[in-house]
């Protein structure tokens, strides 16, 4: 991002010390995220559902089983649900002789540290301000879900990586004319794309700038879209095939139309609400949700209508970067939310409104690079006094300091916002009866995720009559409970979390089984058989 200096330029080397010496706040801020992230997991990475996947298939890419888990009684699964990207970043940190738990728990730091410093240095490259490059980063850094996303062991700390990545090789690719730079982000995006596969969405966003605002003729924007594209999607293709050779389905999933969950969309809502006013903000719902609308929107319209006065939709004039970077990022969110509605309509029924908030975690790091940029273009263009850069900058701290506000309540309660692992802590009892049931006795549960971080030892899924994803009955219920009452004849015991629903208390019921031992988070039953 930074231009090498050349021998014998005393201007240039200069003008290049000058840029490092500006980006000196960038690694500060960048190391206090990762003394964040350290003292927030100072007993362990976060860990969801989601994360027991991601280790299993770590632990078995090691073990020369392939993108893999063990099913309750040993039995080996290929993983086609989640893309294999973060479990083979973690398989290699393991490789190296460290627990997978801790390998987690160090990348997760890096990322975190990595993705402010990226956050910093596009918001720099493109706006040439240093104080827009530390409050734009200090928002990412005072962000509680940021915090919180990066102390997981989730997909989404990776994807940010990628993404920042993909969006700085774009807007220089294109700016400079580079084939091979786009070719680069390419396989970038095939790569993020089987981190999470909302990725997607970039080479979406990245094939239309490359055709849109290549500065070549058309045949080179052509050439070089199509480049982009097939090195971006060859990877991804094989994966699919695998996946669909494995399971039958791409990501375990089918198409099949529903309406969003209400509680879902309200869950969408309030989190873009409150990444610009922090949700202790004492302000009605509506007035808050306009006045945020506004606040983030001020910057990207000023650069949309102000390239539309001067016909600047075609190719950039000018600083290229600075062009192409708030297009591709503005692409990228309209295509990112389009994702996120197509998926909830047609594929996953089953998201949990608690999951908005890592969904949406990229798109907040993309809005806050874009909205920076495209706002400090705006100060620049009507400052005749001191008078707008001051607002500017009160409003950021203004913003600053309501994030921050939810952040030191996370960081003082970790227990709150760790997931599974915290149990650990705080109901060693269960911990213990779960590791010290004989290796050979089957667990059944109705969060075999919970087992696996608990004590890394598989368990089978109590069987659902319903599909939680497409919310239609399951035709194999009555085969697996029928298979599951062989297995308790045999000593098989069931593992209940939290209180169960209708559905669970059903299959529990099918399952004929009694109370073996009671804890205050946990239950555990044997079979009421004879």
């Amino acid at each position: 991002m930074i231009e090498p200096m050349r021998a014998n330029d005393p201007v240039r080397a200069l003008a290049w010390w000058t840029e490092l010496a500006a980006l000196v706040p960038a690694l500060v801020i960048a190391m206090l995220g990762m003394g964040l992230v350290l003292y927030l997991t100072r007993n362990g990475a976060g860990a969801s559902g989601d994360s027991a996947w991601y280790i299993m298939g770590a632990q078995n890419l090691l073990l020369g089983n392939g993108f893999s888990r063990f099913s309750g009684g040993g039995e080996l699964r290929a993983i086609t649900q989640f893309p294999p990207g973060l479990s083979v970043a973690l398989a290699g940190l393991s490789g190296a002789g460290m627990a997978t738990f801790a390998a987690a728990r160090l990348f997760n730091t890096l990322l975190f540290g990595a993705n402010l410093l990226l956050t910093a240095l596009l918001i720099y490259r493109a706006s040439r301000s240093g104080w827009a490059m530390i409050l734009g980063s200090v928002l990412v850094l005072t962000s509680s879900k940021q915090i919180e996303i990066h102390s997981w062991i989730v997909a989404e700390p990776l994807y940010i990586f990628l993404s920042l990545i993909v969006a700085h090789l774009i807007a220089l690719g294109i700016s400079s004319s580079s084939r091979r730079v786009l070719g680069l982000a390419g396989g970038l995006v095939a790569v993020a794309i089987l981190t999470r596969y909302v990725g997607f969405t970039l080479l979406a966003a990245g094939a239309l700038c490359i055709l849109l605002l290549g500065q070549r003729n058309a045949n080179w924007r052509l050439r070089s879209a199509g480049l982009f594209v097939l090195l971006g999607l060859v990877p991804v293709v094989w994966w699919v095939a695998i996946s669909v050779s494995d399971g039958g389905s791409i990501a375990n999933r089918k198409v099949l139309f529903h309406f969003i969950n209400p509680d879902l969309m309200r869950a969408y809502q309030a989190e873009v609400v409150s990444w610009v006013f922090g949700r202790q903000l004492p302000l009605p719902w509506r007035p808050r949700a306009i006045l945020a609308v506004l606040i983030a929107s001020i910057g990207p319209l000023y650069f949309l209508v102000s390239r539309i006065r001067s016909a600047g939709l075609g190719r950039p004039r000018g600083d290229a970067y600075s062009e192409v970077l708030p297009w591709f990022l503005g692409t990228y969110l309209l295509a990112y939310i389009g994702v996120l509605t197509a998926n909830s309509l047609l594929l996953d029924a089953g998201t949990p409104p608690a999951a908005a908030a890592r969904y949406m975690a990229p798109a907040y790091v993309a809005l806050i690079i874009l909205s920076t940029v495209t706002t400090t273009g705006l100060v620049r263009q009507v400052q005749v006094t001191k008078l707008p850069a001051t607002f500017a900058l009160s409003l950021g701290l203004l913003l600053i300091s309501l994030n921050f506000d939810q952040s030191i309540d996370l960081l003082g309660e970790p227990g709150l916002s760790l997931g599974y692992v915290m149990i650990r802590s705080n109901e060693p009892e269960l911990v213990k009866a779960l590791n010290e049931l004989d290796p050979d006795v089957p667990i059944i549960s109705n969060n075999p995720e919970t087992v696996f971080i608990l004590t890394e030892r598989p368990a089978y899924i109590l069987p659902i009559r319903v599909d939680s994803q497409t919310q239609t009955e399951r035709s194999d219920y009555q085969q697996n409970i029928d298979a599951h009452r062989r297995r308790l004849k045999s000593g098989a015991v069931v593992v209940i979390f939290g209180n169960p629903d209708e559905l669970a208390l059903a299959a529990m019921n099918d399952l004929n089984v009694s109370p073996l031992l009671g804890f205050s988070t946990a239950m555990f039953y044997k079979s009421g058989e004879g």
